[in-house]
């Protein structure tokens, strides 16, 4: 009797032998030499990197590649702002303080979805999702859940502000390459603060790292996550 297996498993990169890793090693850097006119010739992405005319706002994160000094190892590495990582986890306690006013009965119709008929196949009928509309709860000041979120937000971002550190974080569960958080003080994510990261992760020995001292509160945002894109809506990318 065969086991049954999973056809989602994969063997990540950090798991491949190293003539494999080798292999895609030298084909990420031949990817990055033709991608210099583009990146800069340190690394190269599928996204589009200092697109004009895009408000800071919306240039908080950038997906990157970038090969590793031992002549084998992919960096699969994500670069995000200290802005980036202070308001998620300025959100992150305000949802946490919104919830815990709420029963769980409260919380369960908060995200219940209805469902209605949309249109029809042949005999096959399709239906849309609709999220019940907003309610007000008296445990929430008589506002909705959203709205006391941002206003807790509000005043974690000015009363109680989390302190935010720059650091490097590995996940070897990629499938290609290995994962790597970089949390830097910048206020935008462009290619200069890009190859800065890459130097300073190379110059520390390609490893997990938290900075001893926080990224310094007035490099930080003083608006919350919603009110900055919402001031920079009227300048935001379309599509």
């Amino acid at each position: 009797m065969m086991k049954r297996g999973n056809r989602h498993r994969f063997t990540p990169f950090a798991a491949l032998s190293q003539h494999r890793q080798r292999d895609a090693f030298v084909k990420l850097r031949w990817k990055i030499l033709r991608d210099t006119p583009v990146y800069g010739g340190l690394f190269t992405s599928h996204l589009v990197l200092d697109e004009p005319g895009r408000p800071d706002a919306y240039r908080q994160w950038f997906d990157v590649l970038f090969p590793g000094l031992d002549g084998r190892s992919i960096w699969n590495a994500t670069v995000i702002t200290g802005n980036l990582r202070f308001w998620e986890r300025i959100q992150d306690l305000a949802s946490e303080q919104t919830r815990s006013r709420l029963t769980d009965a409260e919380l369960e119709e908060e995200y219940r979805w209805k469902f209605s008929p949309a249109f029809y196949v042949g005999r096959q009928k399709f239906y849309r999702m609709i999220r019940s509309e907003p309610r007000h709860h008296a445990a929430l000041d008589g506002l909705t859940l959203r709205e006391y979120e941002e206003r807790t937000a509000s005043e974690i971002l000015h009363n109680t502000p989390p302190e935010i550190h720059e650091s490097f974080r590995l996940d070897h569960s990629y499938r290609y390459g290995i994962g790597l958080e970089i949390v830097t003080d910048s206020p935008i994510v462009d290619r200069a603060a890009i190859e800065r990261s890459i130097r300073r992760f190379r110059e520390l020995g390609e490893t997990d790292w938290q900075s001893p001292d926080p990224i310094p509160r007035d490099h930080l945002p003083f608006q919350t996550e919603a009110e900055a894109l919402a001031a920079a809506a009227p300048h935001a990318p379309q599509g």
